[in-house]
């Protein structure tokens, strides 16, 4: 699933393709995938920014006049194998394909944005503005990771509030901070030190603020590699990212801790895969 770091790199790569263009035409090919609120406008509008919230997309719509205003945004979220990708020139559809917008420059030139998705679980809101809010998932938002909002003492009142969850579900509470799935959950507990099943109750002060600062700095070193790929994701040009390269446990269950050269361990906790070194990251630790 594209965590923050991907959508970021998609929201950036296609920032400087998409701004200024022209939405033409729309061609839905699986309506389930599309939820629109209302008579929205998206056809004839102009394209002039792309945001990101957490894991979501936005395109924001405006009118094609002199004094215009914004009219509709498109808001994707790409579930775990959705992917928008931008062709500057015609081509077929490839499979999967289940939304295309077409789109053209001041010139008249024609280009085209695909929404594709193997596994159907991504979606696309056609959306009036501020429309965000009417999807129960966005609104319900933590605050950024990297953002000045994610404070010491938010992240530390929330593991108090919930003492007998594990840390892991914690922070992948999208309630809690937006963004973080398990790549960069796994990553982060392993920098902190802190074994992924332990109980909210058993952080001291000084661990919770490690986490926090372990969870910044793979957001931000993720988003610099431009994301992790190992199958499904890709830009919006369809480049790959190289993030998997920087990984020190996910996925690297059977492999040697590159710190202590013990076997990292893999288990299920909360339904999903979790990576972890057993020594790096003890589970027995007293409760502080």
């Amino acid at each position: 699933m594209p965590e923050l770091p991907e959508v970021e790199t998609i929201r950036s790569s296609l920032a400087p393709l998409l701004l200024g263009k022209r939405v033409e035409g729309l061609e839905v090919y699986s309506p389930g995938v599309v939820i629109e609120y209302g008579n929205v406008t998206v056809l004839t509008a102009i394209v002039f920014a792309l945001r990101r919230r957490g894991k979501y997309l936005m395109i924001d719509l405006r009118e094609d006049t002199s004094r215009p205003k914004h009219l509709s945004t498109i808001m994707v979220h790409f579930r775990m194998t959705g992917k928008l990708l931008y062709k500057d020139h015609f081509a077929e559809a490839a499979k999967h394909t289940h939304v295309r917008f077409y789109l053209s420059d001041t010139l008249g030139e024609m280009s085209f944005l695909d929404f594709n998705d193997v596994r159907r679980f991504g979606k696309v809101w056609l959306l009036p503005p501020g429309g965000e809010s009417l999807d129960p998932g966005f609104s319900r938002l933590g605050p950024e990771p990297l953002s000045e909002e994610w404070t010491a003492a938010d992240f530390i009142a929330q593991i108090k509030r919930r003492p007998r969850s594990t840390i892991k579900s914690l922070l992948l509470n999208q309630e809690v901070v937006a963004g973080i799935g398990n790549i960069y959950c796994d990553e982060a507990l392993f920098r902190a030190g802190i074994h992924p099943a332990r109980s909210n109750e058993t952080l001291s002060k000084e661990e919770a603020l490690n986490l926090q600062q372990a969870v910044r700095e793979v957001i931000t070193e993720g988003i610099g590699h431009q994301g992790t790929s190992f199958s499904d994701y890709v830009d919006g040009l369809g480049n790959r990212g190289h993030f998997q390269l920087q990984l020190r446990v996910f996925q690297k269950e059977g492999k040697t801790c590159d710190v202590c050269g013990s076997e990292i361990e893999k288990i299920r906790l909360g339904g999903r895969g979790t990576h972890f070194c057993p020594c790096c990251q003890p589970y027995l630790v007293d409760k502080k």
